[in-house]
């Protein structure tokens, strides 16, 4: 409401005539008459830049002062640990720190000022401000009051909201630096979880945590030190080794995780009994297998540890694949990059393969820290460690392949193909990405031959990946834009589609996935990381067409696959037609003894115990290779063996094979699977 004494005035312009009795009003002050000395705007002078140069340096001066006082202060007291502090001491010492962070924030603020030169505003880069506040403010205080709990629980309580409320304001005030602040809030935030003691609060400020490096993951996502990060967060599961298989298989890969690696490993690795029920120890067994990978353990252990993770993944229901598949695909490709090794063949296959696609096609993208010669290949590692080195990839290559064939070897089964289609999405990017890189190396034999050392493609069953592909077709035609996009090597996405699938944030920053997704591909309007995880209807569809997107692409730049368009069907390629089996694995012995024990367990005998094998059954990519037989009863002649059975011959005849029975569920054991009836288990596969 207007206060006042105002005059009307009748403002009728030339030319114009009103209706009688009307007027217009315009509100007039005498601002001389009746408020004398009223000032409107009070009057400002700018801030000179030499203003700004001294206050800046004032300012600058006491946070270097109270700097070294924390400083000195939080050393004295890391090394006298067993001195007592009262109340006014541990007053006192937040007191300082809290002046620290105030002249930190002061300083920002003073730099970042509207009237600051380009050279003020370098001034907190140069002096490495943000470090220097985490360091000597927050961080080195925090660890003297960790060390001092339970006596100093309240307050190092008091202290990690001060420092977050002080994170927070810089996130809003400073941008500058926003990522330095996003990763100080998720350490604060572990900070408070690791000293909460109730069960609720602890899972609260772990999400906490987790969203904040999540977003500093979104915005950098080739840097695996935040991955590393998440790792930590992460229960002991299949998860936490994708996570830590991340952190150093990045573009710019964190090393250090491999100590947080070995100590996670270590004692897994130990344990006779990991889980408690079937579920659990299926993705136990496999969490098992990787820590003995990565602990070199010897070969007699990594066979009888990869036979019973395998024996787990063929065992129906025993495997949750929608859960855990994405995290074992992720594991398994980090034990083939050997977790980040600097000597790993196929890591250095791919940094040349991104180095060379780059210079080609002037992509304005970052390129790998850690760029491969071709003369680093061809000295390689000492011959010690390279066998060693070769001894674990043969595992790994196992493993990986033996995973991928159990799922396109399954019966098909709508239930079973929803729940494995992100594992496959997976899979196939990966696989995509070495054939790719056997082309741009195709001119080189060091590097060719470093590729087929770890992970050729012509190991693959691909007449099974070809069935696979067509049983996915079935439920979802492949339509023509599918095979425009896979022809031009683009996804071409309508308004509005093209959302991100849940597994895009997982092997997102990967090596391997370093062109599988176009610029702007995860920009997004949703903030809320979790999102992410939801799944509709619609995100079958969209796997669905993402595994039969990379079929027609693989289809069309290699000559593994073929697909006609006319029946809308996948078949091997060229180079598999002429030849009915692919390359075999080599186990990891291969004497004469080896040979005559996979011999004798070719056809097993009536007493033939159910025990693991020396090496690993091989893979093949014929029909006649993957044969069911009929175990024979115990204490009787072996009966004659039915007639064969594939795939391939069941799809021709048109009739569909009776389902198994389902096998008891395994009990614990110290080292083995144990079936309790062996009569249960009605088929298995026969070794060649």
């Amino acid at each position: 409401m207007w206060c006042g004494c105002a005059s009307t005035v009748d403002v009728v312009p030339s030319g114009i005539s009103l209706p009688d009795g009307s007027q217009i009003s315009v509100l007039s002050i005498d601002q001389t008459a009746r408020w004398p000395g009223l000032v409107l705007q009070p009057d400002s002078s700018p801030v000179s830049e030499s203003q700004l140069s001294t206050e800046i340096k004032a300012i600058y001066a006491a946070l270097v002062i109270a700097e070294a006082k924390c400083s000195n202060l939080d050393t004295a007291q890391a090394n006298n640990s067993s001195v007592e502090l009262d109340k006014s001491q541990w007053q006192a010492l937040i007191g300082l720190h809290r002046t620290l962070l105030y002249e930190h924030h002061d300083f920002l603020m003073a730099t970042q000022h509207p009237a600051a030169t380009p050279e003020l505003k370098a001034l907190p880069t140069t002096y490495s401000m943000p470090a220097r506040m985490w360091k000597y403010g927050i961080h080195a205080f925090l660890e003297v009051l960790r060390h001092r709990r339970p006596s100093s629980q309240d307050y190092m309580l008091s202290f990690i909201y001060l420092a977050y409320q002080m994170m927070t304001l810089l996130y809003e005030t400073a941008p500058i630096f926003l990522d330095t602040w996003i990763e100080c809030l998720g350490d604060l935030a572990r900070y408070r979880m690791s000293i909460e003691e109730e069960k609720e609060p602890h899972a609260q400020w772990g999400c906490v945590a987790a969203s904040w490096y999540i977003k500093a993951s979104d915005r950098h996502p080739q840097i695996g030190r935040l991955y590393h990060h998440l790792a930590i967060l992460e229960r002991p599961s299949l998860r936490k080794f994708a996570c830590y298989g991340k952190s150093l298989t990045c573009v710019v890969p964190f090393t250090n995780a491999r100590d947080s690696l070995r100590t996670l490993c270590e004692p897994i690795a130990s344990e006779a009994q990991p889980a408690r029920s079937v579920g659990l120890l299926s993705e136990a067994s496999f969490c098992k297998l990787h820590a003995l990978i990565f602990l070199a353990a010897p070969d007699a252990v990594l066979e009888q540890a990869s036979y019973t993770a395998m024996s787990f993944l063929r065992q129906p229901d025993t495997f949750e694949w929608r859960d855990c598949g994405v995290p074992l695909a992720v594991a398994n490709i980090s034990a083939l990059l050997g977790y980040g090794s600097d000597s790993n063949p196929l890591r250095l296959v791919c940094d040349v393969t991104i180095q060379r696609i780059n210079e080609r096609t002037r992509l304005g993208q970052s390129a790998p820290n850690h760029v491969a010669t071709p003369s680093s290949i061809r000295s390689g590692p000492p011959e010690a460690k390279y066998e060693e080195t070769r001894r674990l990839l043969q595992v790994s290559k196992r493993i990986t392949l033996d995973s991928l064939h159990t799922v396109v070897r399954c019966p098909p089964g709508i239930a079973f193909i929803q729940d494995s289609l992100a594992f496959m999405g997976v899979m196939f990017c990966f696989i995509h990405f070495v054939c790719l890189a056997k082309r741009e190396t195709q001119n080189d034999p060091e590097l060719r031959m470093s590729l087929c050392l770890v992970f050729g493609p012509d190991e693959i069953a691909w007449a099974d990946v070809a069935r696979y592909l067509n049983n996915l077709a079935r439920l979802r035609p492949v339509t023509d834009r599918l095979v425009q996009s896979a022809r031009q090597g683009i996804w071409l996405e309508k308004a509005g589609e093209g959302k991100p699938l849940p597994e895009d944030f997982s092997i997102r920053g990967l090596v391997w996935a370093y062109f599988s997704f176009r610029p702007g591909w995860f920009d997004s309007d949703e903030d809320e990381d979790w999102l992410r995880n939801v799944e509709m209807a619609s995100t079958h569809t969209a796997r669905a067409d993402r595994a039969l997107y990379y079929g027609v692409r693989l289809a069309f730049g290699t000559p593994y696959l073929s697909y006609d368009s006319t029946s809308c069907t996948f078949s091997t390629g060229s180079v598999l037609a002429t030849s009915p089996n692919t390359q075999i694995l080599q186990p990891l012995r291969t004497n004469a003894a080896d040979l005559s024990r996979q011999a004798q367990r070719a056809l097993p005998g009536p007493n033939a115990p159910l025990s693991p094998p020396s090496s690993a059954p091989a893979s093949s990519a014929s029909d006649s290779d993957y044969v069911h037989v009929r175990r024979p009863a115990k204490q009787a002649p072996p009966a004659p063996a039915p007639a064969t059975k594939t795939y391939a011959t069941v799809a021709k005849s048109g009739s569909t094979p009776a389902k198994p029975a389902r096998p008891t569920k395994p009990r614990l054991g110290a080292d083995s699977v144990k079936v309790v009836d062996p009569e249960s288990v009605p088929y298995e596969q026969a070794e060649a």
